[in-house]
């Protein structure tokens, strides 16, 4: 990270299993770094309980990585990826964090645009076409431009996020890419370990709303006068259950 004064964030990806996911979102991590004006831009992938294969492919790969080793392996994997998010949150070196996906792709100047609406009531999160895998969210667009990285139409991504970009806001959407300043997050308490459930969190009993809805609406809203918005001129294209569906 750079010493000086400029205003400076990290994008963070996880990753578990997936060499093919790996590469694939290093090389979108890699697009970002020097396209957010006035910013120092960092990226890092955060290796969540991973595959050798995975570990041994970071280390040939020219980008930082942590790895990350849950204390209860044997949770339900929603838990240990909300745990992943904090523990990633909590170890950056940066004053400013944005999570994304290793399944998503990034068009030009979805960073630069997120942060102009970045100003401590906020919380940006970019606006996502989604392969149609499926249904898409609050604002979301439904368009398959490649449903893994061998299949990713990239100049097809390009041509549909200039038709899609507006820049306007709108309330509430989608939860990620997302930016939180990172001292905000930590003191909030940080993601919930799981979805909120009627007998507590991560119970897995009966379900009440996502752990990011909980988040986002109970704590950051209700609770310190934020605001969840999206930022339409900030385009992002999401494969969706990308590593999930991955055979490598």
């Amino acid at each position: 990270m750079n010493s000086n004064n400029k205003l400076n964030i990290e994008v963070i990806s996880l990753i578990y299993r997936s060499t093919r996911y790996l590469k694939f979102i290093t090389e979108q991590l890699k697009s970002t770094i020097d396209t957010a004006y006035g910013w120092d831009v960092g990226i890092r992938i955060v290796a969540n309980d991973a595959s050798l294969q995975v570990v041994e492919e970071l280390k040939y790969l020219d980008i930082p990585y942590t790895l990350y080793y849950d204390p209860n392996p044997s949770d339900y994997y929603l838990n240990r990826v909300y745990r992943c998010w904090n523990y990633a949150g909590r170890t950056s070196e940066y004053d400013n964090i944005c999570f994304v996906n290793s399944d998503m792709a990034f068009s030009d100047g979805w960073l630069t645009n997120l942060l102009k609406h970045h100003d401590g009531i906020n919380i940006p999160c970019s606006r996502l076409v989604e392969s149609g895998k499926m249904l898409s969210g609050l604002y979301g667009v439904s368009k398959n431009l490649g449903r893994n990285p061998k299949t990713f139409d990239e100049l097809g991504w390009s041509e549909c996020a200039e038709e899609l970009k507006e820049d306007i806001i709108k309330p509430g959407g989608l939860y990620m890419p997302c930016v939180f300043n990172k001292s905000r997050f930590i003191e909030s308490g940080s993601y919930p370990e799981g979805n909120i459930y009627g007998d507590g969190v991560g119970t897995l009993g009966r379900f009440i709303k996502s752990g990011d809805d909980y988040y986002f609406h109970d704590i950051l809203e209700r609770g310190l006068g934020m605001k969840h918005i999206t930022v339409f001129d900030s385009l992002v294209y999401h494969i969706q259950e990308g590593e999930m569906d991955a055979s490598q």
